[in-house]
Parts: C-alpha cells; structure tokens; sequence
C-alpha cells in the first residue's frame, strides 16, 4: 500500500518542496495535534495517510498515536518540551525510536523550534526530523566496543598485576633462595682451597679454581637477572637530559677503569638533549661503550665514536661505532636476549647482560635499539627516541660513511 497516497501530487512550487523535503516536517500544537506533515516522515514511518489531508490534517490527529507511540511517558516528555516551547525557552533536540517500515526501529531526531503568532503568543512547534538511525547504531556500537576495550584492558591489568606478583616472588627466590647455596659453595671451595694450600694437587687445585670461577659467573648472573627484572618495574625519574656530557661522563670511568688501554674516543659534543632518566640512560651508554671497550682489546689503537645522524622521518639516532671484532649478523635476532653471548667467555668478559638491559630501559623510555651494521671491521649500535622525548632544538648531523 502506498502509504503516501492521500497525498494528490504537487509537483511544483513551496507545497512540492515542503512535501519532498530531504528531512522530515512535522508541525504540531499545544495539545499534540499535528497542524502539518510532509510526504518524507510520512514515507519514513510508513504512517496510515488517510487521516491526513494533502499532508494538513482536516481533522485533529494525535502526533503520538499516529506515530504508534502513544504510552505515558513519551506524551510526557513529548509535552514537557511544548510547555517550555510555550513559555519562550530553548530546547536541546529530542530523540524518540519510533516503528518504521517491516518492523524496524527508527530512530527520529526532532530539532524543535516555537511557531508564535502575530502578538508573540505560541500557536505550534515546528520540527525537522532527521534520520538518526545509522548514527545511533554506530554510537551504540561505538559502546558497545569501548565496553569490551574495557573489560580487555581490565583483564590485561589484572594479568599483568598477576604478572609483576610473580616476578617479585621470582626476584625473592632468586635474591634468597639461590645466593644462600652458592655462597656455602664459595666459601667452602675457599676453605678447601685453604686446607690443601699453594703446594696441593694441581689438579684438585685446577678442579677447584673451576668450581670458585664458575660460582662466581653465576652470582655475577643472578645479579644481572634481578637487575633486568628491576628495570622492568623501576620508576622513570623524568628530567632533560644533555646526552654530550652525559658521554664524557662514562667515558672517563671508563678510562680510569682501563689506563693501561690505547683507545681513541671521538664524541659529537652536540648530540641531542632527551628528556628520560639520567641514570638508567647513562647505564645504557655505559653497557654500549663498555661493550665497544671489550670487543676491541685485540686492536693495536681501538677507536670508539659516539655521534648521531637523522632518519628518513626526521627522528633523532644516536650511535655507539668500534673497530672491534664485531660480530656474525646471522646471531643478531639473539644479540639483546638475555645471557645470550656471540663470543666464546674465555675470550672476552661479561655475562650477557648489558646489550638485555640496554634494550629494556630503552624501550621503557618509548624507543629502540638496533645494531646498524657488524663485522670483522666492528659494529655500529643504533639507539632511537620517540619525537617527542627528544628536544625538537638540537642540531644534530648525519652518521660519517
């Protein structure tokens, strides 16, 4: 049935217009009569038309019943707005979900305006309806989305709360549990060690120098893992950070620690100014240059050079170069894994913790650390922060070919 056919055709002129608008029209009175209607609401909610009059209704026709909504509590937030239409106040749109065609929700969008006659008195209210149906389905889909986020984000807190419980009992054991054992190893092998003296077995001897070096490495590496577990949950203390003297800084520890070692530092002295923590990025340009130290103890005049160059997107890369041993790039995936060495211990110290923690407290501070290039020539570390934790004024350079 064509809902619309007691309308006649007006092709032409205000009354086409007014019928085939592009939103509902609705005009209604003080006692929720409808004064005028047009072919668009009516097609929309595939209203009974044959109550209405080429869309101006002859007889009173109750908005409400027409529209099927005819309960207690929509005639009165229908009329609390009339009223206050009548009494000269603005309204904010109001929303109704209505039946339209095949069952389906509607849902209509009113911006209502006051019709007022020649002395300023209030004869109806006129409103343009428009088709909300679309926005409120997305808008419910819309929360319905952030309430399962929602709910993610609170089962992830509570894993990860689950997650941080574990590691402090883990950390526990650790710290406790295992240091007490291998300090009665220790301190036994130190007594035994006492009791046959300087002239014993050299084999028990040789047996027994093992048994102190390896106890030793493994408190070395108990220490190593309660310190990357620490740097996981540790606050960040937040400050600009100049990184030029924070580099020096290191490397005269650094010098101090090897005197005996020929090593030629080139340090860009205009590197950028961060903004993180001073003393867990000076640990990661310690454990870089403290790597670069040990690879290139085999050549004649090592040479370790700290600078920084710009990426295709702008972003600010600071890096550690050596002319070290470098190292095979088929291992790099391992290379920031804990424990994880590409050199035999008994050729190079340390337990393969540094290049682990550096990556957790860079990445801790939003960035990210790389090794750019390896080989038999040395290698290059590569360390990035976020745009907006780099000082946007510093001046930097581009990385030397």
């Amino acid at each position: 049935m064509d809902n619309t056919s007691a309308f006649p055709e007006r092709s032409t002129g205000p009354d086409a217009l007014y019928d085939h608008a592009a939103c509902g029209l609705v005009c209604v009175d003080a006692g929720l009569s409808v004064v005028h209607i047009n072919r668009t609401l009516v097609r929309w909610l595939a209203l009974d038309a044959t109550a209405i009059e080429s869309g101006r209704p002859t007889q009173a026709t109750d908005f409400l019943t027409l529209v099927g909504l005819d309960d207690a509590h929509s005639r009165a937030l229908l009329g609390a707005h009339l009223a206050l239409l009548a009494r000269g106040r603005a309204v904010a749109p109001l929303e109704l979900d209505l039946a339209g065609p095949q069952g389906r929700v509607f849902r209509a969008e009113f911006g209502v305006e006051p019709v007022l006659g020649a002395q300023g008195q209030f004869l109806c209210a006129s409103a343009v309806v428009v088709d909300a149906t679309e926005r409120s389905r997305a808008e419910h889909q819309l929360a319905e989305l952030k309430r399962t986020l929602e709910e993610r984000v609170a089962r992830r807190t509570n894993q990860l709360v689950a997650a941080n419980r574990d590691i402090d009992v883990f950390s526990h054991s650790v710290s406790h549990d295992l240091r007490a054992p291998l300090r009665h190893i220790s301190s036994f092998v130190a007594l035994a060690q006492e009791r046959i003296g300087p002239n014993g077995d050299s084999q028990l001897l040789q047996y027994q120098a093992s048994i102190a070096k390896a106890s030793k490495r493994m408190g070395l590496m108990i220490e190593g893992l309660l310190e990357y577990a620490r740097m996981g949950r540790v606050s960040l203390a937040r400050q600009q950070v100049p990184l030029s003297p924070l580099v020096h800084g290191v490397v005269r520890h650094l010098q101090a620690e090897h005197p005996a070692r020929a090593i030629e530092w080139v340090i860009d002295d205009d590197l950028p100014q961060v903004r993180g923590d001073a003393i867990l990025l000076a640990e990661v340009l310690r454990n870089l240059l403290q790597n670069a130290v040990s690879f290139t103890r085999t050549r004649p005049l090592a040479r370790i050079e700290v600078g920084q160059w710009a990426d295709s997107s702008g972003e600010r890369v600071v890096f550690v170069r050596d002319n070290g041993v470098g190292f095979d790039l088929e291992h790099a995936p391992n290379l920031f894994a804990l424990f994880q060495r590409q050199h035999h211990s008994m050729d190079y110290e340390g337990i393969g913790t540094g290049l682990a923690l550096a990556q957790r407290i860079v990445e801790r501070h939003g960035g990210r650390i790389w090794c750019e290039s390896a080989s038999d020539a040395g290698c290059v570390f590569a360390i990035s922060l976020p745009a907006q934790v780099i000082d946007p004024e510093s001046e930097f350079g581009r990385l030397p070919g």
